[in-house]
């Protein structure tokens, strides 16, 4: 007898599209220079399933048949560095065959995975996917993903993560901040259209974090016209350096808020993108290009910060976290705390209430970065309008890496062994 055609809605053939796309703009064709071909031992599961939402998201992805379009060959590789998956390749707009999900686990946030998953044409230019509405239903005027939709993205999060991370290694380390090219009328242009196929969605048009799908996210995006940043080494007060943003676009927030990392992208559109993000606010606005100032003093002071960290060390820099009363916002476990939880209220100076301090225990989840040298940026200068500057409270260098070295060990996903180089 023939096997019936598989008879789902409309709206559940969709979500096998929305994953196709929701996942191109990392995935695809010929990977650029600098990374390397993940490992295709797929004798393994994908995946190790620890919650009951992940293992009903698998579920749910079977039930989609969203194994008609991806496979799940690709893993991390058994040791050393490993590669990551490379830009977007267009011509998957325009096929069945979606990009490999192998290593999707902590790419990016929920958010950004529930927001692409409702409005995918909004959120990736030239997307042709139908969005997946039926995972979502309206509360208090705005969509929420249902359980099923919650519980697919769970799935898609535990992707590749069995043996290790490669997205929590790779914002362990600092990126690599390149001169910027000379300023001209191309770059000026390239950034322009770079924003409006990668940024316009959340961002606006008029660069004010009004953007389309701005309402989706619990960390609003960021307003570029106003141009009050968090992650920065410049004192409160002070716009950041150009660097700070070259590196926000590298690494995108991790999991901890929806901004996915553009690392794909050549350094001299990265660089554009800084451009035209700067035109957008009035005391940054043709400025130009500026490299990283040698020799700033979080470089001096980070220059010895080990990745890894003596007990010694770490008992030091509990008492300093103790001494300056970290753990009143970010909990004594380090994994954060929303405002109600703190007993105090966070907003920004355009009135936003901050939903929750920073979770420190998951590198993925650090949205300024998680290397020694992002720990200790944001020691010195602070984070946004709530977290100040501990600069007068860690005067000394040995102090200021002791207390990175405990941040580092609030990071429950690093090596056990914290004795090696």
């Amino acid at each position: 007898m023939r096997r019936p055609r598989n008879r789902t809605s409309p709206a559940g053939r969709a979500l096998p599209l929305a994953v196709v796309v929701l996942l191109s703009p990392a995935c695809g064709g010929g990977r650029p220079a600098g990374t390397t071909e993940q490992s295709q031992d797929s004798a393994g599961p994908p995946a190790t399933l620890v919650t009951d939402g992940e293992r009903a998201g698998e579920e749910v992805f079977r039930r989609e048949n969203c194994g008609r379009c991806h496979t799940l060959f690709d893993r991390p590789r058994p040791s050393g560095k490993s590669g990551l998956p490379s830009g977007p390749a267009v011509d998957l707009l325009d096929s069945r065959v979606g990009p490999d999900l192998g290593l999707e686990g902590h790419r990016r946030s929920d958010d950004w995975h529930y927001a692409h998953l409702y409005s995918p044409g909004v959120l990736v230019a030239g997307s042709r996917m139908p969005p997946s509405r039926h995972l979502f239903r309206p509360v208090s005027g705005r969509p929420v993903p249902t359980p099923e939709g919650r519980d697919l993205v769970a799935y898609l999060q535990a992707l590749g993560r069995s043996h290790r991370d490669i997205w929590a290694e790779w914002r362990r380390r600092e990126p690599d901040v390149p001169a910027p090219p000379p300023v001209d009328g191309l770059l000026k242009r390239r950034g322009s259209e770079l924003y409006v196929r990668h940024c316009l969605a959340c961002h606006g048009e008029g660069g004010d974090g009004r953007g389309e799908l701005a309402g989706f996210f619990t960390f609003p995006p960021r307003d570029f016209v106003a141009g009050r940043y968090r992650f920065k080494s410049t004192p409160a007060g002070r716009p950041p350096e150009d660097a700070d943003l070259f590196r926000t676009i590298t690494l995108g927030a991790g999991t901890g808020a929806a901004m996915p990392a553009f690392y794909w992208l050549a350094a001299e559109d990265r660089w554009a993108l800084v451009l035209a993000v700067k035109e957008f606010s009035p005391s940054l606005r043709g400025t130009g290009l500026r490299a990283e100032p040698a020799g700033s003093r979080v470089e001096e002071g980070s220059g010895a910060a080990p990745d890894r960290a003596d007990d010694t060390s770490v008992r030091e820099g509990r008492r300093a976290w103790e001494s300056l009363g970290c753990a009143s916002c970010h909990g004594s476990t380090g994994a954060g705390m929303t405002p109600r939880e703190a007993h105090t209220s966070w907003r920004d100076g355009a009135g936003e209430e901050t939903p929750r301090s920073g979770d420190l225990t998951h590198a993925c989840a650090l949205r300024g970065g998680a290397s020694p040298r992002a720990i200790e940026r944001a020691l010195l200068f602070g984070v946004g309008d709530f977290m100040p500057s501990y600069a007068e409270g860690l005067p000394d260098a040995p102090t200021r890496r002791a207390l990175v070295s405990f941040v580092l060990s609030l990071d429950g996903t690093r090596p056990a062994d914290r004795s090696g180089p």
